[in-house]
């Protein structure tokens, strides 16, 4: 895409980058000819980049929650997380850190249209940019770590509603306008749900879901434990930011636990596991949730670290030697 665009709509069952958002590769195809450097440097220097810009932001935030220590704590479970190399190769996962966090920063500064313009350029980025929406908006509406102010009346309830409903709205009209303009452009407006399934993914989200969920048992039974046992990680992310999400609920961040309970839902939906990873990562919140739960626990936090990071060295080895694409 950064080199030659994105080309003609392809045949019947053919792979297509159309499936692909276009702000990350847009922006490293500007800095390569900016630059004069090929695509590849370009991509590397744009994800480090964003990588570098999300720390600092997700350390200030960090400070504003639990004080210095927690946050750098919170900061190495998310450096350390298994699949965190992502954050720093040629996928758009720093970028679209970068925006989220952006864009509740902007709120927490009472920056509406800022966040919503942060929102919709997620929304351009990557298609789990949906699970977005619901946590922008409750923390628009001022549910992001409790309840709204009960003093309000109840025309500024509804005001700040209807505002918060639009701000959370930003990151769905950012995809969807690359999904259906792409197919217009091309004369073919259902072209993105058209390429799903030849990349393996389901033709609807309950096709998804349903593949998803069969292929547990299904590699289970053909002995994938013994040859692959790594994809039995993509399933224990799941269950680790399933048990976040609750964890969030019942300690009242509403915000947080939708953004863990929508980041599991949606690569789910596509129907391969192997994205799970890779998906989760960006999910901040449950990194600073992590660095609470392990709060006056610092045994149990070493060990997490060590295991983590030894997962994430072999996670890095398979990456770069093609062993572990997702």
């Amino acid at each position: 895409i950064v080199e030659h665009g994105y080309g003609p709509p392809p045949g019947p069952g053919d792979k297509s980058e159309h499936v692909f958002f276009p702000l990350y590769p847009l922006l490293v195809a500007a800095v390569s000819r900016a630059l004069a450097i090929d695509g590849f440097t370009a991509g590397i220097a744009v994800s480090v980049s964003a990588m570098l810009a999300a720390a600092l932001l997700f350390v200030a935030e960090g400070r504003r929650r639990l004080g210095d220590v927690e946050a750098r704590h919170a900061l190495l479970f998310l450096l350390l997380f298994p699949s965190a190399f992502f954050l720093v190769a040629m996928y758009a996962e720093s970028l679209f850190l970068l925006l989220a966090l952006l864009a509740f920063a902007s709120l927490a500064r009472g920056r509406r249209a800022a966040a919503a313009s942060f929102g919709f350029l997620a929304g351009l980025t990557r298609l789990p940019a949906l699970a977005l929406c619901a946590p922008l908006a409750l923390a628009a509406a001022g549910f992001g770590a409790g309840r709204p102010d009960p003093h309000d009346s109840k025309s500024g309830r509804s005001l700040r509603v209807l505002r918060a409903l639009l701000v959370g709205a930003a990151p769905a009209a950012g995809v969807a306008v690359w999904i259906f303009g792409s197919g217009w452009r091309l004369h073919e407006p259902g072209l993105y749900f058209r390429l799903q399934e030849s990349w393996n993914r389901g033709t609807s989200p309950l096709a998804g879901l349903g593949r998803w969920a069969l292929a547990l048992p299904e590699r289970i039974s053909r002995g994938d434990v013994r040859s692959h046992p790594a994809f039995l990680i993509d399933y224990a992310d799941a269950i680790l930011f399933l048990a976040i999400a609750v964890w969030q609920a019942r300690h009242r961040r509403w915000a947080d636990a939708s953004w863990s309970a929508g980041a599991l839902l949606l690569p789910a939906a596509t129907g391969i596991s192997a994205s799970m990873p890779r998906y989760l990562v960006v999910v901040y919140p449950a990194f600073y949730a992590l660095a609470e739960i392990f709060r006056g626990r610092p045994v149990a936090r070493a060990v997490w670290w060590i295991a983590s990071a030894t997962l994430l060295l072999a996670g890095t080895a398979a990456f770069v030697h093609w062993r572990f694409v997702a």
